[in-house]
């Protein structure tokens, strides 16, 4: 009885109740005289009244509800009211920082069976992710373009296929039933429902006589824009490049993607052009050094000036772009740069006059490899934060020795108004012009790596979703009965962020947690693939608000697996 009415605190559960004495009183008498104790007939679960009822059902799990509905008529009405489905996306979805899937803003809208489906989807996924042998529960396989005859003629005296799919990405807002495939000079996108086998052909573009340097979906979901994509055409015989940027929206009742803006970054230029790297609301970042445009002006283009960029003796390229708030994080093979980022006027012009500092992190060993992992805050921690708690991880190789090394940036609390006040005073009193200090970061950087993994050599394709969980591609030799033979397999994690409150002396902190999971998808490869490290699986991504993982490969052919 105890640990039930501290459940109910527990859960803040216990202003619903009319008075504590006569309740426990009551709950005693119920337990007394149920099946547990007494032989009785009838009694037991079934006879707690229904407001009770609802007290228990919100101290179990999501299955254990879905099971409890089976056994009766009563049981199955009382389950499917919404403040059930309400609570338990309360408690078991939000509380535990769990993405929702089709999130919408007003939750109190939803009716009970639009919460129900949220909340088991976000359950079951988060389940069989974070179990001892994740497993997907759906797989639907496709090609995305068929051969024609003349191509399926020269397929059987070369093993190399004519379209082989060189990106898979989902856009963000659609829940995961959206595709876009890239193979050579065509984009495609497809709508890939979660009931059925089927898959559909949304919209597609050919750039003929052009080769697509780089696609990346927009990380706003409520922009219009969809695609950025940049891509070059030879016009002369040296040879000589055309380089265009690019951005596209969808367009799904007429089926076909729509230009909202075109730019010429360059024409008979001998090089083309580092990919675009980043499309963020408006804002697209491309090149190196990494250039801002605001693609709703025409021609407004913003580079990092020479004293934003750290000069390196050896090659130093862009692995990965982020914007953090006002902030741009630059990873690239040998440091971690951020930077803050220009102003922009009504015209879209970037204006100087930021009043933030930057910060460079040196790495002992380039990378090859990196992801970045923004972790989300509430409005309040926001407000409370100078940034958001970050996750870096770089796949470095050194000699024989291969590892992915995680770097945390964890953020610095907003100063009070008398320690602004007190620093300003300060200026004023050493009469100097206003020089960085290193609490004007917004966040920390680390000295070294906070956590450091052993990977195989084949390790490749560092890939991570919206909201922390992430896989990478490795080789490994399984074995099945009495035979052992290689396979590509994906290895999943989990990073997270979490904040430690004040204790004592101590102030408030953050802290970056980085679990690795077990395999979660194997395809067996040939000796040939190993030799040469031509792999059939060329590209995946993944969806890890709803637990898809889309697979690209080198025959053409888009495997969707389904982990909820």
């Amino acid at each position: 009885m105890t640990r039930i009415m501290s459940d109910i605190y527990q859960f803040g559960l216990a202003d619903c109740l009319p008075d504590l004495s006569i309740m426990d009183s009551f709950i005693s008498k119920s337990i007394s005289t149920s099946s547990i104790i007494s032989t009785r007939p009838g009694a037991g679960l079934t006879s707690l009244p229904d407001d009770v009822l609802l007290l228990v059902i919100s101290l179990i799990d999501v299955e254990d509800i879905l099971a409890l509905r089976m056994t009766s008529k009563r049981f199955s009405s009382v389950t499917r009211q919404r403040w059930v489905w309400s609570d338990v996306l309360k408690h078991h979805v939000i509380d535990r920082r769990l993405p929702i899937p089709a999130f919408i803003a007003d939750l109190k809208s939803l009716s009970a069976k639009e919460l129900e489906v949220r909340a088991i989807h976000a359950s079951r996924f988060h389940r069989n992710w974070s179990s001892s042998h994740p497993r997907s529960r759906r797989n639907v396989e496709f090609c995305a373009r068929e051969p024609t005859t003349e191509e399926a003629s020269s397929l059987q005296l070369s093993p190399v296929h004519p379209h082989p799919i060189s990106h898979v990405l989902f856009p963000p807002g659609y829940n995961g039933e959206l595709l876009i495939t890239v193979e050579q000079n065509r984009v495609a996108c497809w709508e890939i429902p979660f009931e059925g086998s089927e898959v559909f052909l949304i919209a597609e573009r050919y750039l003929a006589d052009c080769v697509i340097d780089g696609l990346v979906i927009n990380d706003d979901p409520d922009s219009e824009a969809i695609l950025f994509v940049m891509f070059s055409r030879i016009t002369g015989m040296n040879p000589l490049y055309e380089i265009t940027a690019q951005v596209w929206s969808l367009d799904k009742f007429h089926g076909s993607f729509v230009t909202l803006r075109s730019e010429i970054l360059g024409g008979n230029v001998q090089h083309r052009l580092p990919p675009v790297a980043r499309l963020c609301g408006d804002l697209a970042l491309l090149g190196d050094p990494v250039i801002l445009w605001n693609w709703r002006w025409k021609g407004q283009f913003y580079s990092m000036n020479s004293g934003n960029i750290h000069h390196s003796p050896t090659p130093d390229s862009v692995l990965a772009v982020q914007l953090v708030r006002n902030h741009l994080l630059i990873v690239r093979e040998s440091h971690i740069q951020l930077l803050p980022t220009p102003k922009f006027d009504q015209t879209g012009r970037a204006v100087q006059g930021a009043s933030t500092f930057g910060a460079l992190l040196g790495v002992q060993d380039p990378a090859r490899e990196a992801v970045v992992i923004v972790h989300e805050m509430t409005e309040e921690e926001r407000g409370a934060w100078q940034f958001n708690p970050v996750t870096i991880l770089m796949r470095v190789t050194v000699n024989d020795s291969h590892t992915i090394r995680k770097y945390d940036l964890l953020p610095r609390p907003v100063d009070s108004a008398e320690r602004v006040a007190e620093n300003e005073i300060y200026d004023e009193q050493q009469d100097t012009a206003r020089r960085p200090r290193p609490t004007d970061s917004p966040c920390t950087f680390p000295v070294r790596p906070t956590q450091t993994i052993q990977v195989p050599p084949s390790c490749s394709n560092l890939v991570t979703g919206r909201n922390g969980k992430g896989s990478w591609m490795e080789t490994q030799n399984l074995t099945c009965g009495q035979s052992t033979f290689p396979a590509r397999c994906f290895v999943g994690f989990d990073a997270t962020s979490h904040l430690i409150p004040a204790q004592d002396s101590q102030p408030a902190r953050w802290e970056n947690d980085l679990v690795i999971r077990k395999r979660l998808y194997k395809s067996r490869v040939g000796p040939g693939e190993i030799h040469q490290r031509k792999y059939r699986i060329l590209t995946s991504s993944l969806e890890d608000t709803v637990g898809r993982i889309a697979i690209g490969g080198r025959d053409g052919r888009v495997q969707i697996l389904d982990f909820a």
